[in-house]
């Protein structure tokens, strides 16, 4: 014992042989005890595994004290860890009481930020533990649990463990064992399956249609899956979801990072010179355009309002806190762009659109001959839009009283023809059981005139969805002209009494009375209504023969009759 005493040294391992090393070298160490009988003699816990006899032990007790063992090492090395970790010299020997973190650039105080930072000990950097851990999540699968520091040092295993946590760390081993047989399990349901390469030959396309080639070609076939069973679209190798079409893990998880347009998430830089709501707006001329009128305000949580300027502010489109539509969602009109890649506005039954987009919905109004009303309904919910934002007030309420003189045309037009006690108005089983305004919007056509802007009849419904069929039927807008605005009719046509709302036309090609008024431009009767994809004109007969029984314009050319219920009034009469 008095050569130990004289030999010892405060950073070395002495036995009580006289064997001494640096503790640091921990293998020698771990030769000397294993072969020592001098060192188990003075041990405390030499004995204590002595007295557990592991020689006499069964199998099941072999196990468990395995088990034991390996707790208790890991318990040691973690102790060792924190140990390192509050004996940092780096932190004491900063001479301005700062160090700054390697990946972030972050300064962090040596004293009072001790527990937010990192000493790595195989490369002396100084990491804060949020970078460290966002480096652990993101390597140990990519790069096979060889997690390196920015330097390219590789980190210890008992770092990563560490700083991932034991469940963690478990969950991430598991998955690179089951990578490593080619079993992959989806991030999404957990289902597990066995991953097939893509088609190299296969032409992949972007979200920009743009040809996907080189490197990001093979890292597509090599990595992209999609899951059999939720069919996400998802990476095998950083487990992004959805796949980063068109980047590798490495371009991507750079891109993620790069200051993106709020826009167009296109890489861009902050224009500090701006308001805070539009420093992250790229150049493009597109994104400056949207910006001059998107809403500038911060809400109550923190993220910037989608809205438009000037206007009451949308509820939050954030992912995190929005609850029906968010931000990446597709306008449910224009399906080409999310919600946050222009300013939107909100109806009152809850629903978000792109301004622009229902903007121009409003102005177009509907695309064929035929007044139809869905322009002015939502196009989730199907009802009819209300939208408190000044500049749609005339657009919505032109549509409104457009809407009102249809309806009361065509109940009038239904009570005259006598249509009120149609079958279907009074079975209880059918869609229009006492609903006269639903049934008669249902099976009359209107269109607008091109020269008084006005509402008139022009037919049947199923007659205009023949013409719908027929690709030989043109439909021009300046055709559409109302019998107030026809040039076909004069001034002895128009009946005194009713106007000129039942004038009655002879069918266009042949001698017989119009029983059916077309796309707002022609007059047939019913035999050249059922032909109307072959119809050909045919000659008048000739006085005396002639059905109609009275001068008229050769077949081919539009002719008024005079009015309908005038006439019919003069055969009640008789």
């Amino acid at each position: 014992m008095q050569q130990f005493q004289q030999i010892q040294e405060p950073d070395c391992f002495v036995c009580a042989c006289g064997f001494f090393c640096q503790y640091i070298k921990e293998k020698e160490m771990e030769q000397h005890i294993d072969s020592c009988p001098v060192y188990s003699a003075y041990s405390e816990f030499m004995k204590y595994i002595e007295r557990k006899d592991i020689q006499n032990a069964n199998e099941d007790q072999l196990r468990i004290m395995k088990a034991e063992a390996k707790v208790y090492v890991s318990r040691l090395e973690m102790m060792l860890m924190i140990y390192s970790q509050q004996q940092q010299p780096m932190l004491q020997k900063a001479p301005s009481q700062t160090v700054l973190c390697e990946k972030c650039k972050k300064q962090f105080e040596a004293n009072s930020d001790f527990d937010k930072v990192w000493y790595l000990e195989n490369c002396s950097h100084i990491i804060c533990k949020i970078c460290m851990l966002n480096i652990c999540k993101e390597d140990f699968l990519t790069k096979k649990s060889n997690v390196t520091c920015v330097c390219g040092e590789r980190f210890k295993d008992e770092e990563v463990k560490q700083i991932l946590g034991r469940d963690l760390y478990e969950q991430l081993t598991e998955k690179l064992n089951l990578s490593l047989q080619n079993i992959i399990e989806c991030c999404h349901c957990k289902e597990r399956f066995c991953f097939q390469k893509g088609n190299i030959e296969e032409k992949i396309q972007d979200q920009n249609g743009k040809l996907v080639q080189g490197e990001q070609l093979k890292h597509y076939i090599e990595n992209r899956f999609k899951c059999s069973k939720c069919h996400t679209e998802q990476c095998k190798n950083c487990m992004s979801i959805p796949y980063h079409t068109n980047m590798t893990c490495e371009e991507y998880k750079i891109n993620k990072a790069a200051v993106k347009c709020r826009l167009c998430e296109q890489p861009t830089e902050i224009q500090k010179n701006q308001p805070e709501a539009l420093q992250k707006i790229c150049s493009q001329q597109e994104c400056q355009n949207r910006a001059k009128n998107l809403c500038t305000l911060k809400l109550a949580c923190g993220h910037f309002c989608q809205g438009l300027k000037n206007t009451p502010c949308l509820p939050c489109l954030n992912e995190k806190c929005a609850k029906d539509q968010n931000e990446d969602d597709y306008c449910n009109i224009c399906f080409t762009e999310g919600l946050k890649s222009q300013p939107c506005v909100q109806t009152t039954c809850g629903h978000i659109f792109h301004e622009d987009c229902l903007r121009q919905k409003l102005e177009a109004k509907w695309n064929g001959p035929r007044i139809v009303f869905n322009f002015m309904k939502c196009p989730l919910c199907n009802k009819f839009l209300d939208i408190q934002v000044p500049h749609f007030k005339k657009s919505i309420e032109q549509g409104q009283i457009l809407l009102k003189e249809v309806q009361e045309m065509c109940l009038q037009r239904l009570k005259l023809e006598e249509k009120e006690k149609d079958k279907e108005l009074l079975d209880p089983t059918h869609q229009f059981f006492q609903k006269p305004l639903d049934y008669a919007m249902h099976i009359y056509c209107y269109y607008l005139c091109f020269k008084c802007k006005k509402p008139y009849f022009g037919g049947l419904k199923n007659c205009q969805q023949a013409a719908d069929q027929d690709p030989k039927v043109e439909f021009k807008q300046e055709d559409l002209v109302c019998t107030k605005c026809c040039p076909l009719l004069t001034l002895e046509d128009k009946c005194n009494k009713h106007g000129v709302d039942y004038i009655d036309f002879k069918c266009r090609h042949c001698c017989s009375i119009a029983l059916w008024w077309c796309h707002g431009t022609t007059h047939y009767c019913d035999p050249c209504h059922r032909n109307i994809k072959t119809n050909m004109t045919k000659p008048c007969p000739g006085p005396g023969k002639c059905p109609l029984g009275i001068p008229h314009k050769p077949n081919g050319e539009e002719m008024s009759l005079g009015c309908s219920l005038c006439r019919a009034e003069r055969l009640k009469a008789k």
